[in-house]
């Protein structure tokens, strides 16, 4: 009877040490993950019992590897090419939420243009032969460039693209050996600051359906064997995302959640807020699957993608679903 009420305690300290495990988050330190550290600051993982720790990644692609393997259980990543091509491959993985997407007012993705030109491209048709400098190819904003070709009878193939990190973007601009560039904010606002460029457009100036930037994965090995503490951590998570929501739309909440920001983040500067475009965030985590499928498709006619994913078979909303029912839906305007 001793030996068996020894292993049974035993039992129950795995059982005990196993659910306290920390749920790990792969942390970019940028704008789009501010609900992960709202949801710390403000204690709304701690009251849904839930310990996270934060795993540092200079992108979202470094930290596919360990996601898949489970050694970070939730990241944001961009949707790009990669992203399809991963899940046609079984990557195990899933999407559970939206994360970031471009709405009027609302719109971080933009093509910014050398302020040389401002009098000489009026419309997408003027950038034929124009060099535009994008940071990654089969990416998101790559994407973006494409579809405003095509919003006017072009293709992509009526620009000349090269790939260029953001922050070099801008001395390009000023040098001329770019006439413009996709970028995000606040790159939008500090090159338009230092005249080297203005905003061209703005993805949600043209974008239908609407750009879906990067979403919210989950490890499906977590998700399979811990569901509970993932419930609890989306219940958590969807918190911060309303609270990012209410000070994105100028909301009480706006000062606090810049000042968490800023303490998590790369950008520092507290004016750039009040200045620049905050990407959207759904406060319901609905996912546009229209816009998921129209990537895909362009992806796929450009050769980056050869076998189309399922992108039910992508699409994991099972905890989401618990958080809203838990939550309440909030009606979007």
């Amino acid at each position: 009877m001793r030996n068996w009420m020894i292993a049974a305690l035993c039992g129950l300290w795995s059982v005990t040490a196993t659910a306290a495990e920390p749920v790990k988050i792969g942390d970019l330190g940028i704008l789009a993950d501010a609900p992960f550290y709202i949801a710390i600051e403000k204690g709304y993982f701690a009251a849904e019992g839930v310990e996270v720790k934060l795993e540092r990644f200079q992108s979202a692609a470094q930290a596919t590897a360990p996601l898949s393997q489970n050694q970070v259980q939730v990241v944001g990543g961009g949707v790009s090419a990669g992203l399809y091509n991963a899940f046609a491959r079984g990557w195990p993985v899933r999407i559970t939420m939206a994360r970031t997407r471009d709405m009027p007012g609302f719109s971080s993705d933009t093509l910014v243009l050398r302020n040389d030109l401002k009098d000489k491209i009026k419309s997408a048709r003027d950038l034929k032969g124009r060099m535009i400098a994008i940071n990654a190819p089969a990416s998101v904003l790559h994407y973006m460039l494409g579809k405003l070709m095509e919003s006017e009878g072009m293709t992509i193939d009526d620009v000349q693209t090269l790939s260029m990190p953001w922050p070099s973007m801008g001395p390009g601009m000023e040098s001329r050996v770019i006439d413009g560039g996709t970028v995000v904010e606040p790159f939008a606002q500090l090159f338009s600051e230092k005249n080297y460029s203005f905003p061209f457009r703005r993805a949600a100036d043209f974008m239908k359906p609407p750009l879906e930037v990067s979403v919210m994965l989950y490890s499906k090995e977590w998700m399979d064997k811990s569901p509970d503490q993932a419930k609890a951590f989306t219940v958590a998570f969807l918190k911060g995302v309303r609270d990012y929501y209410d000070a994105m739309k100028g909301g009480p909440k706006r000062a606090e959640v810049i000042q968490i920001c800023i303490k998590y983040t790369s950008l520092k500067d507290k004016a750039l807020y009040d200045k620049m475009q905050w990407s959207y965030m759904d406060p319901n985590g609905e996912i546009s699957q229209e816009g998921l499928r129209d990537q895909q498709d362009w992806y796929a006619k450009q050769g980056v993608v050869a076998k189309k994913a399922d992108l039910k078979g992508m699409i994991d909303t099972r905890f989401l679903d618990y958080a809203l029912q838990k939550l309440g839906k909030v009606d979007v305007k």
